[in-house]
Order: structure tokens, then C-alpha cells, then sequence
């Protein structure tokens, strides 16, 4: 799966562009603040259904403009589909081959994104850390994303009748009976989601290992591991049901602490998974550049691993990356990028990177307010 092609109008600060794109690598190069980034997040936004940076569908619209459109054809084999994603004011419209759709999934490629705030993931928040081991399970479980979906309609109907419980909008009994009749599908998407989040941590582990050492160059020796935890509580068996019966017993415990709060304190949302650099905690105890490592390391055995997984590579969005990093960490990406067949799109303000990227099939596009140019 690839994109053929993309064409924008009124997104952000670009007004028109129609872009003929590489199977391999698309360069966007110009200095920042131009709409380079516009670009890339317009192709999230057409795989993810939303912008990886925070805003609303209103935002993305040019100002002084009612609406937007994202266009792009994309070949699956030997089929070749038109996509139109339409932004109305704050609601969104999508078009497959002219009709409309609300599952767009089948046709096109997973994406990978890492930006520069991929790069302190370790040492933000626990959701930031659950995010990308959710983002491994969109782009390679089938139906993944669907599980993901179903889990927080779950969470949020659960999340209401606690609310409801708290505020005295319904009478305990009755809120205490709904609450029972929701935990049997709760916890069951809990136990699922828990499970695969260990399951393709253990799977893509070797590949993570490999391409630390790589990146590594002056600690040969280094070991990458995880610890996935629920409560504080290191998990070692990982079977659903067990999964599931853990839940259910905290969530037992918890449950005058639930509704006096009104919200879920169980479950996967709750979760966190430690990054181990040679076995120590490296939220405390690797350098910046260590962490830096582990999360690169894991970004390109995230592509390998969905290769080995599905057949195909997914799209790979690389936002200013390469200026976060320390000369060697670049040359490491930069041999990944040229050994991995995946198709990448790139910003950079740094035209050097032209010269280290020694892939035949590139295209350069200059960006400049908002507009766009085929590099010659």
C-alpha cells in the first residue's frame, strides 16, 4: 500500500497543492514556520482520522475559508482508490471513490509517526507511554484499532454511571446495578487490550534489542527489556482470563474510591510499561540521549515488526526528526531509512540531509508559505 498522490486546499496555511509522491521518500524542506509540518499532519489526519497535534477539525481550516479537503489516491496492489476527506466547519466527511464511508481502514497503509515529542516519551506522563504501545497495536493486530474503539466507548459508559452515582443523578441501587451490567463488557475489553499491549511488546522486544545496539554504537553490550504494570503490580503471567480476574478484584477494592470520584481508577487506561536500558528504570536512571535511544529503536522495530506481521510496510511520518539527534543517532536512522522499504515522508530545515539520505526514488518538495515546489 502506498500514497499516489495528495492534494490539498484551504488546510492550514496552504491555500492549493497537488503533490505526485515517491514511493519511497518525500522530502519537505524549508524554514520553520512555512507548512512543512502541515503536510505531514494532513496525511495523519487522512490515515489516523485525527491530527497528531492538539486541535479540532476547525482549526485545520484556512482562515477566512468555510471548509477544507484532503485528496488522495492510493494503490493497494493492483487497485488504485480516490480518498476525499472533507472538513466542514468542526464534522468531517470521507469519500471513497465518491461514496461515502465511515471505515476507510481497508484502503489504505498504517502509519507510523515520530516527532520530536516521541522523543521524550519516557520521561512524560504514563499516557504518553500507553499511546505508543497503542499505536503498535492499531498498526499491527487485526482489528487493533476497532478494540481500541470499543474500549473507550466502554471506559466513557462506565466513566457516565459513576459520574451519575457521585452526583446523586441516579439512586446508588440503581447506578450499582448498571454498573454490574457494564463491568462484564468492560473488563472483558480490559483484559483483551492488557493482553495484546504485553503479547506485542514481547513480540517486537528482539527487534527493539537489534536496533538498539545498532543505534548504540559505544555500548555494544546494551539490553533493552520492559515491565508492564497494573497497580504498581510487575506482570509476569500474561493469560486474558488472569488479566481480567486481576481487574475485576482491584476494581472491587476500589470501588468506594471510584464512586466518590466519579471516574474508573481499573484498568487499562490506568496502566504503564517501564522501559528497562540494561536492566535499570530509564525514566530514572538513563541519560536524555539513552532515552532518546530506546524510543528511536523502538520506532524503527515498530516498521520491521509490522512487516514481519502483515507482508507490507506502513507509512512512516518523520516530523523534523533528524535535527533532535546527535550526529550518530542520525546516521542510524539515516541506514535504516535506506534499508527499510517503507514509503517515509520527512521535514527537514536542513537541506545537509538530502546528502545522507542515498535513496534512488525521492522527491524534494520546497515549502514556502504555505506553498510548494518540486525541487529540480
Amino acid at each position: 500500500m502506498q500514497l499516489n498522490t495528495l492534494g490539498l486546499k484551504s488546510f492550514r496555511n496552504i491555500s492549493e497543492a497537488f503533490l505526485r509522491l515517491s514511493p519511497r521518500l518525500n522530502i519537505f524542506i524549508g524554514d520553520n514556520g512555512q507548512g512543512k509540518t502541515n503536510f505531514i499532519e494532513s496525511i495523519h489526519l487522512l490515515i489516523e482520522g485525527e491530527s497528531f497535534r492538539y486541535s479540532d477539525y476547525s482549526t485545520l481550516i484556512q482562515f477566512g475559508q468555510p471548509n477544507a479537503f484532503i485528496k488522495a489516491s492510493v494503490q493497494n496492489n493492483d487497485l488504485e482508490y480516490q480518498i476525499l476527506v472533507k472538513l466542514l466547519g468542526n464534522k468531517k466527511e470521507v469519500l471513497v471513490n465518491d461514496k461515502k464511508t465511515t471505515k476507510i481502514e481497508q484502503y489504505l497503509p498504517p502509519v507510523v509517526l515520530f516527532s520530536p515529542e516521541s522523543l521524550s516519551v519516557i520521561k512524560e506522563s504514563a499516557d504518553e507511554r500507553r499511546k505508543l504501545l497503542d499505536s503498535l497495536i492499531e498498526t499491527s493486530v487485526k482489528n487493533g484499532k476497532q478494540l481500541l474503539v470499543e474500549f473507550k466507548k466502554a471506559l466513557r459508559t462506565r466513566n457516565k454511571i459513576l459520574k451519575d452515582i457521585s452526583e446523586d443523578k441516579i439512586s446508588r441501587d440503581m447506578g450499582l446495578q448498571t454498573l454490574e451490567s457494564i463491568n462484564q463488557i468492560y473488563f472483558n475489553l480490559a483484559g483483551k487490550l492488557t493482553y495484546l499491549r504485553i503479547k506485542c511488546l514481547a513480540d517486537i522486544k528482539p527487534f527493539v534489542q537489534e536496533a538498539l545496539v545498532k543505534i548504540e554504537t559505544k555500548n555494544p553490550n546494551v539490553t533493552f527489556d520492559f515491565s508492564y504494570e497494573i497497580s504498581d503490580q510487575k506482570i509476569v503471567e500474561n493469560s486474558e482470563e488472569m488479566l481480567i480476574n486481576l481487574m475485576k478484584k482491584r476494581a472491587q477494592e476500589l470501588l468506594p474510591a471510584e464512586l466518590s470520584a466519579g471516574i474508573s481508577l481499573v484498568g487499562p487506561q490506568k496502566h504503564d510499561v517501564i522501559f528497562l536500558y540494561s536492566g535499570n528504570d530509564s525514566r530514572f536512571f538513563s541519560s536524555q540521549g539513552q532515552q532518546r535511544s530506546i524510543i528511536l529503536a523502538f520506532k524503527m522495530a515498530q516498521i520491521v515488526y509490522h512487516y514481519r506481521v502483515n507482508g507490507f510496510y506502513p507509512v512512516l511520518l518523520l516530523d523534523d526528526v533528524l535535527s533532535e539527534l546527535d550526529q550518530t543517532k542520525q546516521s542510524s536512522l539515516v541506514l535504516a531509512l535506506n534499508e527499510i522499504q517503507t514509503q517515509t515522508f520527512l521535514t527537514s530545515t536542513d537541506i545537509e540531509v538530502l546528502k545522507k539520505l542515498n535513496i534512488d526514488r525521492s522527491t524534494v518538495f520546497n515549502v514556502q508559505n504555505g506553498f510548494v515546489q518540486t525541487a529540480d
